[in-house]
C-alpha cells in the first residue's frame, strides 16, 4: 500500500502530516522494499518442512542428553526463518480502522496548529500491479487536507493568586514566546509552559512543576481570533488553587551541601563516615578520601546558604559526570534537619569509578601490497594525584614492508612500486611513546574564578616522541604542546594552545636517496627531508549543535582553526639583528638551536550538516577548506603542517596523500602529495540494514594545490579553473555499529581523476592518450583500469 497526502494551500507541513499516519507502507532502501523482499524470499512450505526435520532431530538429541543427565538443547531458528522473521518485514495490509484513526489524528494536528475549522477526508483506490489480475490489488490511501484559515491571538493575559510569582512573571512577560497576532500553536504553548517552569525553578521554586501552568483559549473572541489566559495555579477545586504557602509556591534556600564519596555498599553501614569541612561543603568518606575535596570545588555550583537554582543543579551534574571519575552521580534534596521550612539540604552522591585501565591493541596494515603490523600499549589514569586530573600514556611499536623511494621501478601503471620491501619480511621500524595530561581547571597563569568554573575548563599537556627507520632515511620527531580548552555554551567550545613545539630531525639519508634529492632540485621535497623546527600557537573554535539538550532533525558542526608559526621568533631575530644562515640554494634564514624554523600562517575550516531523514536513515554533508601561507624564514609549508586529501576519512577512492596537487600527472611514487590549499566535500547517505549492520552510499570530491605553481609540478597551482581539477570518488560502505564501537568498511571508486588529460578524466570517457602513453613507457599494450580503494576505519568518517 501507499499513502498520499494532498494539502490545499500553505501553512501546514506535509511531512509532519505524513508522520501522523498510523499505517505506513513497507520501508524502502534506495527505492526498493528490501525487508519485504527478505520476508517473501523463503518459501513458507519449505520453512515448515525444514522446521519439522530440525525439531525431530533436536528431540532425538535431547532424549539422549536427558538420559545422560544433560540439559536439553534450546530452540534455534533455521537460516530461512531468520531471514523471514528477524530480517524480513511482512507486507502491510490495509486496515480501514487505522485509516480512520489517521484522519482523526490529522484533524487534531490541524487544531494544534490553529486550524480549528480544518477538514480531513480520506479515500482508497486499488490497482493491480503490472496489470496482472492474479496479483493481489495494491491500495493507495489518499488523505485530502483543507486546513482553512488559522486562528491568531487577540489578547494574552496572566492569572495567578500568588503575588510574588505574578511579579516575577510580569517582569519576564516581554520574553514570552506567544504574542498578540501570532498564530495559535500548541507546540509553542508547550515551550512557553517549559519557559515559565524553568524561570520559576531558577528563582528558587524547587517543587514547581509543569502541570501548574495551564492555558485557557477562548475562540469566541472574534473573526478567527483567540483570547488566551495563562493560569499559574494548583489543579483542583478553587479553594486549593492558590500557591501561596504551599511547597510549590515556596522559594527555597540550600542550607547545607553534603558530598558523599564513600564506595558502593551493600546494606546500611554501621561505621560512621569520616568528614571534611571545606568552604561550607561537607565531604563524607571512608578510611581514605578518593578525591581531594579541593579538586571537586571547581565542579560544584550548588552553594551552601544560597538560594536554590535549577541551573546550578544541572551544571553540577553535567560537570561531575563529564569528569568520568565516578560510576554514579546523584543529586537529591531533603527537608530533614533544617532550621526553617523554606530550607533544604542538598546531598550529592558520588560513587568512585575504577581509576586505571590498561589496553593492548594490535593492527594490521596493507598499503599498496606492502604488509605491516603495529602494537599499541595504552594506560590511562582518570584520577591522577586524587585531583581528577587524567594521564593517558601509550607506546607504539610498528613494523612494515616499504618500497624504497629511489627504487628503479618505471612501470607507471604499477604506480612505481619496486621490489624493495618485498624481498624481506619488514624493512621499516616505528617506535614512540605519547603522553597526554589533562587537568579539569586552568593552570597558571590563569587562576580558577567564576568564569573558569562555569565554562568547564581544562588544561592540556601533550608530549610525543616518534622514531622512524626506513630504507632511505631515519627520522626523529619530538612534540610538546600546552593549551586551554573550555565551553562557551553546551554547543560551543574554544581551544587556545599558546605553545606548540615540534622538532623534526633527519639524522640519516641513504646515499641513493641523497643523490635523488640533489638531482630533483625540488625545494618542497628537499625541505620535507631536512631538519626543521615548528614553534607556534593554535586557536580553535567549534560549534556542535548535536550536543544541544533537545534532539533536532537538523544539526550542524563547524570548526575553525588558526595556526601561526615562527612569527614571534622571526620578529625577535629581526629586532636583535640575529645572524643569518644560508642553504645550498643561497637563501638566507634564521635558526633556533642551529635548526631552521618554519614561518607560516594556516587557516582551516570544516562545516558539516546532519539531517535525520527517518527512523532508520540520515544524510550527512561536509565541506572543508583551508589555506597555508608560507612566509619569509621558510618559503614552503613544512610537511607536518601541509594539507593532503585521500584516505579513510576524506576522499576515500584514493589512498591518503596520493591525490594532486592540482592536475599534476607525475607517476604515483612513494612521495606523499601535499599542498598549501585544500578543498574537500562529501555527501553520505546512511541507513540501517540488519541488526548491528548499517549501509552507506557516498560521493567525495576534493584536491590540494600550491598557491603558486611549482615548476617541478606542472598543473599544481591554484587558479580560477580549480573546479575542473576536483577529484571525485563514489562508493558504498558497510558498518558494524555496536553503539560504543563502530567498524567501517568503505569501498571507493575513482570516478573522476584530475591527473588525466582533459577529456579523459571521467570514468566513462575513453582513455586513448593515457593508454598510449603508458604503453610506450612499458613497451607493451596497457588498458586503463578504474581505481578501487577499500578503507577500514573506526567510527564514522565525519
Amino acid at each position: 500500500m501507499d499513502n498520499v497526502v494532498e494539502v490545499e494551500g500553505k501553512g501546514v507541513s506535509r511531512s509532519e502530516l505524513d508522520e501522523i499516519i498510523k499505517q505506513q507502507p513497507n520501508e524502502k532502501i534506495l527505492g526498493a522494499r528490501f525487508y519485504l523482499s527478505m520476508y517473501n524470499w523463503p518459501d513458507p512450505d519449505k520453512i515448515a518442512e525444514a522446521r519439522a526435520r530440525k525439531d525431530a532431530a533436536r528431540d532425538r538429541k535431547n532424549e539422549r542428553r536427558a538420559a545422560r543427565g544433560k540439559a536439553p538443547k534450546p530452540y534455534s531458528r533455521t537460516t530461512a526463518e531468520w531471514l523471514r522473521e528477524v530480517v524480513g518485514e511482512p507486507p502491510v495490509l490495509l486496515d480501514s480502522s487505522l485509516t480512520r484513526r489517521s484522519s482523526d489524528q490529522m484533524r487534531l494536528y490541524l487544531q494544534k496548529e490553529g486550524h480549528f475549522n480544518g477538514e480531513v477526508t480520506d479515500s482508497i483506490s486499488f490497482a493491480r500491479p503490472n496489470g496482472r489480475p492474479y496479483h493481489k490489488p495494491k491500495a493507495r490511501v489518499i488523505y485530502s487536507v483543507e486546513p482553512g484559515r488559522a486562528y491568531s491571538y487577540c489578547t494574552i493575559s496572566l492569572r495567578t493568586d500568588d503575588p510574588t510569582i505574578r511579579g516575577y512573571l510580569r517582569e519576564a512577560w516581554p520574553d514570552r514566546l506567544v504574542m498578540e497576532g501570532d498564530r495559535f500553536d500548541a507546540d509553542v504553548l508547550d515551550r512557553e509552559r517549559t519557559r515559565i517552569t524553568n524561570r520559576l525553578r531558577e528563582l528558587g521554586y524547587l517543587h514547581f512543576t509543569r502541570d501548574l501552568v495551564q492555558f485557557d483559549a477562548d475562540t469566541s473572541a472574534g473573526d478567527r481570533e483567540v483570547d488566551l489566559v495563562v493560569r499559574v495555579e494548583r489543579p483542583g477545586p478553587p479553594r486549593r488553587k492558590n500557591l501561596t504557602g504551599t511547597p510549590e509556591g515556596t522559594i527555597y534556600q540550600v542550607a547545607d551541601v553534603e558530598v558523599d564519596l564513600r564506595p558502593r555498599q551493600r546494606g546500611k553501614s554501621t561505621i560512621p563516615p569520616d568528614t571534611i569541612q571545606l568552604e561550607g561543603y561537607r565531604f563524607l568518606y571512608q578510611d581514605r578520601v578518593p578525591v581531594k575535596p579541593q579538586a571537586l570545588l571547581g565542579s560544584m555550583f550548588l552553594r551552601p546558604d544560597a538560594r536554590y537554582q535549577q541551573s546550578h543543579v544541572d551544571r553540577t551534574y553535567r560537570r561531575l559526570t563529564a569528569l568520568r571519575a565516578f560510576d554514579r552521580v546523584d543529586i537529591a534534596f531533603d527537608s530533614a534537619q533544617v532550621r526553617r521550612p523554606d530550607q533544604v539540604n542538598a546531598k550529592v552522591r558520588l560513587i568512585p569509578a575504577r581509576t586505571q585501565s590498561v589496553s593492548v591493541e594490535l593492527y594490521g596494515t596493507n598499503r599498496g601490497g606492502f604488509l605491516g603490523t603495529q602494537l599499541s600499549l595504552n594506560h590511562r589514569h582518570k584520577n591522577l594525584f586524587r585531583s581528577l586530573g587524567s594521564i593517558q600514556t601509550s607506546m607504539i611499536l610498528g613494523f612494515e614492508a616499504q618500497q624504497s623511494l629511489t627504487g628503479g621501478g618505471t612501470n607507471v601503471a604499477d604506480d612505481g612500486v619496486t621490489d624493495v620491501g618485498r624481498d624481506g619480511l619488514f624493512n621499516t621500524l616505528e617506535i614512540g611513546p605519547e603522553v597526554t595530561l589533562t587537568f579539569p581547571q586552568f593552570l597558571i597563569p590563569i587562576s580558577r574564578d567564576k568564569f573558569s568554573r562555569s565554562a568547564d575548563p581544562r588544561s592540556v599537556f601533550h608530549i610525543l616522541y616518534n622514531y622512524q627507520r626506513r630504507p632511505d632515511y631515519t627520522r626523529n620527531l619530538a612534540r610538546f604542546s600546552f593549551g586551554y580548552e573550555w565551553h562557551e555554551s553546551p554547543t560551543k567550545t574554544w581551544g587556545v594552545y599558546p605553545l606548540e613545539w615540534n622538532v623534526i630531525r633527519i639524522p640519516r639519508l641513504s646515499p641513493e636517496f641523497d643523490d635523488y634529492l640533489r638531482q630533483a632540485n625540488d625545494p618542497v621535497l628537499t625541505d620535507s627531508y631536512t631538519d626543521h623546527l615548528i614553534v607556534g600557537a593554535r586557536l580553535q573554535y567549534t560549534i556542535n549543535t548535536r550536543n544541544a539538550e533537545e534532539p533536532r532533525r537538523h544539526n550542524w558542526f563547524y570548526r575553525f582553526s588558526f595556526e601561526p608559526a615562527g612569527n614571534t621568533l622571526y620578529a625577535i631575530d629581526r629586532l636583535v639583528d640575529a645572524p643569518l644562515s644560508t642553504d645550498t640554494t643561497g637563501s638566507s634564514f634564521y635558526t633556533l638551536t642551529g635548526v631552521r624554523y618554519a614561518h607560516f600562517l594556516k587557516f582551516d575550516n570544516d562545516l558539516r550538516h546532519y539531517r535525520v531523514l527517518g527512523a532508520h536513515s540520515n544524510l550527512v554533508a561536509r565541506v572543508a577548506a583551508g589555506v597555508g601561507i608560507p612566509l619569509t624564514n621558510l618559503n614552503v609549508l613544512p610537511f607536518e603542517s601541509s594539507f593532503f586529501v585521500g584516505g579513510a576519512n576524506g576522499l576515500r577512492a584514493w589512498r591518503a596523500r596520493t591525490v594532486g596537487p592540482g592536475s599534476n600527472s607525475a607517476p604515483l611514487v612513494a612521495f606523499d602529495r601535499i599542498g598549501e590549499v585544500r578543498i574537500e566535500g562529501n555527501i553520505e547517505y546512511r541507513f540501517d540494514l540488519i541488526g548491528y549492520l548499517e549501509g552507506a552510499l557516498f560521493v567525495d570530491l576534493g584536491n590540494i594545490w600550491y598557491l603558486e605553481e611549482e615548476p617541478q609540478r606542472p598543473g599544481s597551482g591554484f587558479d580560477a579553473d580549480f573546479l575542473s581539477e576536483l577529484a571525485i570518488g563514489t562508493g558504498v560502505g558497510l558498518r558494524l555499529n555496536f553503539d560504543f564501537f563502530l567498524v567501517r568498511f568503505d569501498l571507493g571508486l575513482q570516478t573522476k581523476d584530475p591527473s588525466l588529460t582533459p577529456g579523459e578524466r571521467w570514468i566513462f570517457q575513453p582513455k586513448d592518450r593515457y593508454e598510449q602513453t603508458v604503453s610506450e613507457l612499458n613497451g607493451s599494450p596497457t588498458t586503463y583500469k578504474p581505481g578501487l580503494n577499500l578503507n577500514l576505519g573506526i567510527g564514522y568518517p565525519f
